[in-house]
């Protein structure tokens, strides 16, 4: 990938870099009039290598605005977004090719992320065959990653409407992996399970951390995952980000006032689930 990066750059070990970032939709009708609406504001914040932040709030915060802007989805109105030494804001859609293997992101619902005509093994290849890799070598990495999420490569070709809600989601998280990606933007991953499988997938991501020292974009409502699983985190409000810290710390002695409602709404002491880092799924 060509540096976008500006001499005025400071040197940073951070793999994600966001600054002033802002963006705005346009809502309404003709009839009543059609306003901008400020999704985003002046939003900053950084992600080191093999680490995660997640990114906290109430539904309609932001949360999800800023994660399709990092993830090359959504065109920021302003601001900056570095990837590994590229500013990747304003790039055009036919710009964006070399970034798209650095970042990869894995939405909360897989079936929507799925042809449910594919076989597993074309769910896992599609990324490898839009990359005009040859039949075979597709077909062996496909067999290595299924295997690397915990499912058997005998189920390569079985139907991806065959599997179970978590199972899909676990082929989802292959097939992200086929580019190598650097950071993995997790929006709302866990939606839909239940806790068993929701603490597993969350395992198998901690180990693919560990592993392949990824970088990850958590944007969650489940702030007991998210203490678990998140070393920084970032709480916003009506599009700003008001907190940013440890999360141990946030967690602990929370400043902002809704950082505090947040806490007290989901009474993270009592139903945080057993995880740990470098847990097998």
């Amino acid at each position: 990938m060509t540096s976008n990066r500006s001499p005025n750059q400071p040197a940073t070990n951070a793999l994600l870099r966001v600054q002033k970032l802002a963006k705005s939709y346009v809502r309404g009708n003709l009839w009543k009039g059609r306003v901008p609406v400020a999704a985003v504001q002046d939003a900053q914040f950084e992600i080191d290598r093999a680490r995660t932040l997640a990114i906290i709030g109430a539904s309609g915060s932001g949360k999800s605005t800023i994660a399709r802007c990092v993830a090359g989805l959504e065109r920021p109105d302003a601001g900056e977004i570095w990837i590994d030494g590229s500013d990747i804001a304003q790039l055009r859609p036919r710009e964006l090719g070399p970034f798209r293997s650095l970042v990869q992101m894995i939405f909360q619902d897989a079936t929507t992320s799925i042809n449910p005509r594919f076989s597993a093994a074309e769910v896992i290849e599609e990324p490898l065959l839009l990359k005009g890799w040859n039949r075979t070598d597709r077909r062996d990495l496909a067999a290595e990653l299924i295997k690397k999420v915990g499912l058997s490569a005998d189920w390569l070709e079985r139907p991806a409407a065959a599997f179970s809600g978590g199972q899909q989601q676990r082929l989802v998280i292959a097939r992200a992996l086929t580019l190598r990606p650097k950071l993995l933007v997790l929006d709302e991953t866990w939606c839909g399970l239940d806790l068993s499988m929701q603490a597993q997938i969350a395992n198998l991501l901690l180990d693919l951390q560990a592993e392949h020292s990824l970088s990850y974009l958590l944007i969650s409502h489940d702030l007991a995952l998210v203490a678990q699983m998140a070393d920084a985190t970032a709480v916003m409000s009506q599009g700003q980000i008001v907190e940013t810290g440890c999360t141990q710390q946030i967690m602990s002695d929370p400043q902002h006032t809704e950082t505090q409602r947040l806490l007290s709404a989901a009474k993270v002491a009592a139903c945080k689930p057993h995880l740990s880092k470098g847990a097998s799924a």
